[in-house]
């Protein structure tokens, strides 16, 4: 009887070391251990890049030449998670068991997610809808939730949610909205991708025009000169990039004439040809050379060995 105590006195030890063996384990993308990802909520170049990072339901993971890795831990829901040179910004939950507000509210990380400063509305809003400037730090929020120290509709931040400006959204009449799009470095721009096609402000969201007349754009990005958006009309998905000196655009050639829509779409703040998108699907493709050739990522949700 003494031995048996004994033998389930240091396996119990064992658990206990192993336990916080795991839970001391420094924060990092290793080999991922789980390839089937569940709803992909953003997609970017996060610390000006060059790795991918995409945003799950279950956390982190990020691409480069060597592959896929996943986050170890800190696995949370972000919501409208945004890349910036700096880190990202982010919204939503907490993953189980942590000790985070539920919700998360506006969140930022320099450090690849290990850790986040909570800026605004900690436990109060999960946005949605969140834009930001790749180097301008500009914020812009579409509240869905709407409470007294924030009211519904479009509102921005210029010092990273200390305060907050409501934006009128004035000549802007859809009744869809797919995404925003924060310009990289001027704070005033801000776009807005809708049935009627792209909607373009020039003053903090105050005042809007119809950019182009695409129909049902689904995701569209600025770059400094100009942007991607995608559409879907007719069961028939397009990747379209624009300048903003003339009314040109041209039509990016896709990996497959029959995929899903796309969704997200990032491109390298270093090299406007690398480009990645993310599909209703999710399916996630990489061309590094304007669309003549793509690279299969991700395909129906699962990640590419």
């Amino acid at each position: 009887m003494k031995k048996m105590r004994m033998v389930a006195g240091l396996l119990s030890l064992l658990f206990v070391i192993s336990a916080c063996s795991k839970e001391s384990e420094p924060y990092a993308f290793e080999k991922v251990e789980n390839s089937k990802f569940e709803h992909l909520h953003g997609l970017g170049y996060i610390n000006g890049g060059p790795k991918i990072v995409i945003s799950t339901h279950d956390g982190l993971y990020e691409y480069d030449e060597e592959g896929w890795k996943e986050a170890n831990s800190e696995k949370h829901d972000y919501m409208g998670f945004q890349a910036v040179r700096e880190g990202f910004f982010s919204s939503g939950h907490p993953e189980p068991g942590s000790d985070y507000k539920n919700p998360l509210g506006l969140v930022k990380s320099t450090d690849r997610g290990a850790s986040f400063d909570k800026l605004a509305f900690y436990g109060e809003i999960d946005f949605h809808y969140l834009a930001a400037g790749y180097d301008s730090n500009a914020i812009y929020v579409l509240n869905e939730m709407p409470m007294e120290e924030m009211t519904g509709g479009l509102h921005y931040t210029l010092d990273e949610g200390a305060t907050w400006n409501e934006a009128s959204m004035n000549e802007f009449n859809s009744g869809f909205i797919s995404n925003l799009a924060a310009h990289p470095s001027q704070k005033e721009m801000i776009a807005i991708g809708s049935k009627e096609g792209i909607f373009l402000s020039r003053d903090y969201g105050e005042n809007f025009a119809l950019f182009n007349d695409a129909k049902m754009v689904l995701a569209v990005t600025l770059t400094e000169n100009g942007g991607y958006y995608s559409s879907y009309e007719n069961e028939t998905v397009q990747l379209q990039s624009f300048s903003f000196g003339n009314d040109q655009e041209m039509s990016i050639q896709l990996p497959d004439e029959k995929m899903s829509p796309i969704v997200f779409i990032a491109v390298n703040p270093e090299d406007e040809k690398e480009v990645v998108i993310a599909t209703y699907n999710n399916d996630i493709f990489l061309t590094m050379d304007g669309g003549a050739n793509w690279d299969t990522l991700a395909e129906n949700s699962e990640l590419m060995k």
